[in-house]
């Protein structure tokens, strides 16, 4: 008795084995490649290797895992692989124009809902194949969504005179260029601000002790100035990411306008008006205060008499709008112009430029383009002798 269960149990393994060799084969290949690569390279289980193989197969693995279940519960449709790629072409299209992720998973997932909620009722009274439906669901969303590409370029691309659809891992490539290049551009305004920096904590040392010996001789603007100068030092030594809250960005501009008030015998006064609801919204750093300097080179110094900057910030439910103006010379219609298209273009300076004029305004722009997508960035407002107004829309980012 005990030998006959023993004998179905050894055949009912082999029947298992034999049913299942081709999963099992697959699953030990994989077991001997993470074995082995780790060995091959020291490297290859790095969080910065592992997060490259999820960006390169995540579009794939997503669509994988979705014909998966299809495939799972014996009902092949071709409405599946249709419905992943309309919610495929609204999350590229979406996180490229700076839609947060958050909102963009609620997003597809809606879509997929309704998707299934309009085939249902199709085909349950109006008797269409569920693919036909699909089909053209499909078809309307993505010509609206290809209408909206063309527009700004970013899911076509021109090839031998005619326009063609970028594929799904090319749009995938787009946000991550765009995400290096805004590291670059974030990293070529810290160095801007810090060209003459050797060492920071020697020099941030250095204005504490010239500080602490001008107050011992009682000169106290000669102190104040040492501890601006030391705030901005630090502030550029502390803040190792890329994104700060609005606040410290504020606190850095004070630190910077102090030093200016001492300079200038207090020639220039800086008004704030931020709402308490914007404060901490994270920012790109070292984003508004080129335009406060701009404000103070090319319309405050070269005016008689004093001058007055204000900066504002307010929110809506997606943009923050942070607004710098000067009551200072203005701009003149010609490089107000080309200033403007420069602008539109998105066209950066960059390190070692001749040019002078705003040279600021131009890699702030393309700098928000690049974090928010191209709905936001710089505008300029400006009439000779009226003063000049600058606006910075920003996304909000989750």
């Amino acid at each position: 008795m005990v030998k006959k269960e023993m004998d179905d149990y050894k055949q009912k393994g082999t029947v298992w084995l034999r049913e299942y060799k081709n999963e099992i084969a697959i699953t030990v290949l994989i077991i001997v490649i993470l074995i082995l690569s780790p060995m091959l390279s020291p490297f290859f289980l790095s969080g910065s290797n592992l997060l490259n193989l999820l960006r390169q197969t995540a579009y794939t693995a997503i669509a994988a895992i979705g014909m998966y279940f299809v495939i799972l519960i014996g009902g092949i449709d071709l409405s599946i692989g249709a419905t992943i790629q309309i919610i495929g072409m609204v999350s590229i299209t979406m996180l490229i124009n700076g839609v947060p992720v958050w909102l963009t998973i609620l997003t597809v997932l809606g879509i997929g809902v309704a998707v299934g909620l309009v085939n249902g009722l199709f085909v349950t009274y109006g008797r269409l194949q569920p693919f036909v439906v699909t089909l053209v669901t499909k078809q309307i969303t993505l010509n609206v969504l290809e209408e909206s590409a063309r527009e700004d370029g970013t899911c076509y691309e021109e090839s031998d005179g005619l326009m063609r659809q970028k594929t799904p891992t090319e749009l995938l490539q787009v946000l991550l260029q765009r995400e290096a290049a805004a590291q670059i551009m974030t990293k070529e305004a810290e160095i801007n601000a810090l060209q003459s920096q050797i060492n920071p904590h020697f020099l941030y040392n250095t204005l504490e002790t010239i500080r602490g010996q001008a107050l011992c001789c009682g000169a106290t603007s000669i102190a104040d100035a040492t501890k601006a100068l030391a705030e901005i030092f630090r502030y550029n030594i502390s803040q190792k990411g890329a994104m700060i809250s609005l606040k410290e960005e504020l606190a850095n501009i004070d630190a910077y306008m102090r030093i200016q008030s001492i300079r200038f015998n207090d020639r220039f006064t800086l008004h704030s008006d931020v709402a308490e609801d914007t404060l901490y919204i994270q920012i790109s750093k070292l984003l508004v205060q080129p335009v406060i300097e701009n404000a103070l080179k090319h319309g405050l110094e070269v005016k008689r008499g004093k001058g007055n900057i204000w900066i504002s910030a307010f929110r809506t439910a997606n943009r923050l709008e942070i607004t710098v103006e000067d009551d200072g010379v203005g701009i003149s219609p010609t490089i107000l112009k080309r200033l403007s298209e420069k602008l539109a273009q998105g066209q950066a300076e960059r390190l070692g430029s001749s040019t002078t004029s705003n040279i600021g305004l131009a890699n702030i722009n393309e700098r928000i383009k690049l974090i928010y997508g191209t709905d936001y960035g710089v505008t300029v407002l400006s009439a000779e002798q009226q003063g000049t107004q600058v606006i910075l829309s920003l996304g909000i980012l989750s």
